[in-house]
């Protein structure tokens, strides 16, 4: 690793680690008055330990980091905490928009509420580990990564519902098994006390037209059922341009323009490594329209024996306008006709060729998501509760593809890809003292996870823009994945200001398929089960030397299986040079491991101060890469392999700032991902390189008032470049299909008018600026609200 990289990372962690120690030592050597938590060292009863009562972060909840009830200042974390009032204090249309301060979270696409749906068409990192599926996402303590990648249909994480969101940085897989390598996000549901209810109805406008409806209605009747309804319904014409077509001149002959009609209007460029391109238009706006619902009971079966249960729906689809936009203009001014027959032009004195299917989407698409979930909560008294939960959720998406050349804009030869899933799941965990019964409680727990791939098809269409004309199946894999699980907690209070808590758990992971392939190379294959058996420990220690402060360092290890997807499905991609990448599965595929350990801390020096940082060192083995082959035909082959290990070792850190009104307050956020590929057995030109969509360095600062009858907040964050590519080919920034840096500054106001009634508006991206995850982004957007609430 880099020697400046290093410097860096100590200075920052060193001196911020340091100055919380010096501090808590200072703070501890001062006389204070014993607690009750302090005397006993219980968990149970450490929310009635001695704090600073006017800091609400210090004072808040969480389950997350332990699977059990313990203030988020103790936890063996520096756990974040989304309340249902900041959630409310930002234009939170999908959780993205929620978590866009959060030291060491990354996400792009579809996570935000302004991006066009589709778990596909996003990605995220959690506390330096890249990629959705190494990370848990998680509604009430139950995993809701899809079964098919361990991707995130982002909707389904219903905000409307949520009394907090909790984020517990680094590996979980002692606690939560498998994909916990990242960390763990989980969405908890507000319980209803009373009746409640908000309508909400907005609009939106310049770069994005949008507009949205949604409502809750929240009540708790005299038979003590407890009742959360919730909606939400979006549509949006989306940005005018995102998608740009940027073509690279004709391999064969590509100066040779003799005769050639001459053509202008584009723009010369590159492509994200540097190749020349010329921008000849755009593929038109992608319309979208997503909706969700969710029903949630709960009821007192007796004061001690609690039941909830419901489910959620939640559905996208996303099109295209039926038109392009062309730059190219003929030598007389008027516009290039474009139409499926292939035109060879003169463009700055090279052959390109164009045509219409240049600018086709894969569109449309649709993301189906259902879900249905109960759950068991029973008080047998002295500190001892059973918590199970058990859930189902079904998945499916459906996306076009144009596989032939001769298919045009209106229609022709593709095909229709349909991957249908689902996933269940239980948990059941008993946590109680022993031996002791105030320092010593223990967690055991049983959990079992089947996700099942019920059959990813792929359909010959006659007619690619109509899903009625199907001819025949190409393709078919379906797979099954299991894991039964056994865990163990101990928390420990070694003293009253020292906490222990040692983890372990077994996953037994298994896993079968089926391949059918009916073009060529026309085959069947089955894959008879196998299994892997995976012990993952965790160890760590909490020391608390006053009201306040904590230090922690842990260790840890954590593992995530191959998904079906990587498994038992082909993918099939396709450029703007009409080039498809063929990515063959791999049923042999093993689990990525990882081992981990962390140092940090948090303070609070004075009052309305509160500083966290921590410092971590990941070393992560069986990566899972593409390794490419000869291309065939028109075909690049690829086939995913357990090639590679990685280290990332980082850096993040919190301020939150009470300014001098109380109504002010100050956030700001520090994050460096230091990554390098330390083996690849696939391409050893991967050694050295840094890993795909992890940024190397995140900032935010962000002001939230709250005075009378107003509130809101304004934002600025920074992201560096991303690469996407292994071997980090893709350098060029501000070109087509570049993973752009940037820096953006969103800001909300909201008033209350009424008691009923509050208005708000908001804008994102203030200062319009211009940049590119692949697609070109939305300029400045506004979007105005009105709510009723009672």
């Amino acid at each position: 690793m880099e020697i400046t990289t290093l410097t860096r990372l100590e200075i920052i962690t060193v001196l911020a680690i340091l100055n919380m120690a010096t501090f808590g030592q200072a703070k501890a050597d001062e006389p204070t008055q014993p607690t009750e938590a302090a005397e006993d060292g219980s968990s149970e009863k450490s929310k009635k330990k001695t704090k600073a009562k006017d800091d609400e972060e210090l004072a808040t909840m969480v389950i997350s980091a332990t699977r059990s009830e313990m203030e988020a200042w103790m936890a063996p974390a520096n756990v974040t905490v989304i309340t249902e009032e900041s959630i409310e204090n930002r234009l939170t249309q999908r959780i993205g928009d929620a978590l866009k301060d959060v030291p060491g979270i990354f996400l792009r696409g579809s996570a935000y509420g302004t991006n066009m749906p589709g778990s596909a068409l996003s990605g995220s990192a959690f506390h330096g580990i890249s990629g959705t599926n190494r990370s848990l996402f998680l509604i009430d303590g139950m995993p809701v990564n899809t079964a098919t990648n361990g991707n995130v249909d982002w909707n389904i994480l219903n905000m409307d519902d949520a009394q907090q969101v909790e984020y517990v940085p680094g590996p979980f897989s002692a606690l939560y098994g498998s994909g916990a390598m990242g960390g763990v996000l989980n969405v908890i549901s507000k319980v209803p006390t009373k009746r409640e209810g908000r309508l909400s109805i907005g609009a939106g406008g310049a770069a994005v037209d949008q507009w949205g409806i949604k409502g809750r209605y929240r009540d708790r009747f005299e038979n003590g059922l407890g009742i959360s309804l919730t909606f939400n319904h979006m549509d949006s014409d989306n940005w005018a341009v995102s998608d740009q077509v940027a073509i690279a001149p004709n391999a064969l002959n590509t100066n040779n323009v003799a005769g050639l009609p001459v053509v202008s209007g584009g723009q010369a460029t590159t492509f994200n490594q540097g190749e020349p391109r010329y921008l000849i238009g755009d593929r038109g706006r992608r319309p979208w329209e997503q909706n969700n619902a969710s029903l949630h009971l709960y009821y007192d079966l007796t004061p001690q024996t609690k039941i909830d249960g419901g489910m959620s729906w939640s559905r996208a689809e996303t099109n295209d306008t039926g038109s392009f936009n062309s730059y190219l203009k003929q030598s007389n001014g008027n516009p290039l006709p474009i139409n499926n027959v292939s035109r060879n032009v003169n463009i700055n004195g090279q052959r390109y060729s164009i045509y219409d299917q240049r600018f086709l989407h894969s569109l449309p698409s649709i993301e189906d998501t259902r879900r249905y979930f109960i759950g068991l909560k029973h008080d047998f008294g002295n500190d001892v509760k059973l918590n199970a939960n058990f859930q189902y959720m079904q998945h499916e998406t459906y996306s076009t593809l144009t596989n032939s050349t001769s298919a045009s804009y209106s229609g022709g030869v593709g095909q229709l890809t349909v991957t249908p899933s689902n996933r269940i799941d239980g948990d059941v965990n008993l946590r109680f003292p022993f031996l002791s019964r105030d320092r010593n409680f223990v967690t055991i727990g049983m959990g079992a996870n089947a996700n099942t791939l019920e059959g990813q098809t792929r359909t010959e269409l006659s007619n690619w823009r109509d899903w009625d004309t199907e001819t025949s199946l190409s393709y078919q894999g379906k797979g099954e994945s299991s894991i039964f699980s056994a865990y163990i907690q101990d928390e420990l209070w070694i003293r009253k200001d020292l906490i222990a808590h040692l983890g372990l758990r077994y996953d037994d992971w298994s896993t079968s398929g089926s391949v059918v392939q009916n073009t060529t190379p026309r085959f069947a294959t089955n894959y008879e089960e196998r299994s892997v058996g995976q012990f993952n420990p965790k160890f760590s220690l909490t020391w608390l030397p006053a009201d306040g402060y904590k230090l922690f360092a842990s260790t840890g290890w954590a593992f995530r299986p191959p998904t079906n997807f990587e498994l038992y499905s082909t993918t099939l991609t396709q450029n703007n040079n009409n080039q498809i990448t063929l990515t063959q599965a791999n049923a042999s595929l093993n689990p990525e491991t990882m081992y981990s350990w962390e140092v940090g801390g948090e303070a609070t020096p004075i009052e309305g101060t509160t500083i966290a940082a921590s410092y971590f060192h990941h070393y992560i083995s069986d990566l899972i890469y593409r390794k490419d082959f000869p291309a065939v035909n028109n075909f690049i082959l690829q086939e995913r392999q357990n090639a590679g290990e990685a280290e990332v070792e980082g850096v993040e850190v919190k301020l939150r700032q009470q300014l001098y009104w109380d109504w002010l307050h100050f956030t700001g956020t520090y994050t460096l991902n230091d990554s390098i590929i330390t083996e690849n057995s696939a391409d050893s030109r991967i050694v050295g390189k840094q890993m795909t969509q992890l940024p190397e360095t995140m900032f935010s600062g962000s002001l939230d008032v709250k005075y009378d009858k107003w509130k809101g907040g304004i934002i600025g964050r920074y992201v560096s470049q991303i690469f996407f590519t292994d071997r980090n080919l893709d350098q060029v920034t501000g070109v087509p299909g570049s993973y752009d840096p940037y820096f953006l500054v969103d800001t909300r106001i909201a008033y209350q008018a009424t008691k009923n009634i509050d208005v708000s508006f908001a804008i994102n991206n203030l200062l319009d600026r211009q940049y590119s995850q692949f697609y070109l982004q939305a300029g400045r957007s506004v979007y105005g609200e009105i709510s009723y609430s009672f």
